[in-house]
């Protein structure tokens, strides 16, 4: 982690809201140009593909309304992330395939936005719901469950789950 400050989900909403973006590391990770935040509990925020370090206000008015609807975006994913048979490295959406709390099984890692295409998938990707229009119009969330990371793609315009991609790290 090269930045060096951490937020309250509630602060990052703030300072965007206010329209300060001064809290942010740019550097670049996933793109050419990125915008870094770490949020308590919720991982890491990125912002890719910026230029010259400014974040477009569209794009700034997307992220709040993501973080501000973050618990309902996690909902969609644990609620999906469950049916994944870590046995068989396949899905399974007639049942939950453990009995654990999805929360305690899958670490949430990182939000992107700005980014498409970046992730590998190892084994088959899981997509119920009709693919997003373009980079602008979907934002992923990953998290971690070693050995493997799952990347789950949101479209941006509902926060409706659109695909969830399995990879080894």
């Amino acid at each position: 982690m090269l930045y060096h400050l951490q937020f309250d989900l509630d602060e990052v909403i703030f300072y965007l809201k206010d329209g300060d973006c001064s809290f942010f590391d740019y550097y670049s990770e996933y793109s050419k140009n990125d915008a870094a935040v770490y949020i308590k509990g919720a991982g890491s925020l990125y912002i890719c593909n910026l230029s010259e370090d400014d974040i477009p206000e569209e794009t700034v008015r997307r992220v709040i309304d993501v973080l501000e609807h973050l618990d309902e975006c996690l909902k969609q994913a644990y609620d999906t992330l469950v049916h994944w048979d870590f046995d068989h490295h396949t899905w399974d959406s007639k049942r939950k395939c453990f009995k654990e709390d999805p929360k305690e099984v899958f670490e949430l890692d990182e939000i992107l936005f700005g980014s498409d295409g970046w992730t590998s998938c190892d084994f088959q990707k899981y997509c119920p719901d009709p693919k997003p229009q373009s980079v602008d119009d979907s934002f992923w969330i990953k998290f971690r469950c070693d050995p493997l990371e799952f990347s789950v793609q949101f479209r941006s315009r509902d926060r409706r789950l659109y695909s969830i991609q399995p990879y080894i790290l």
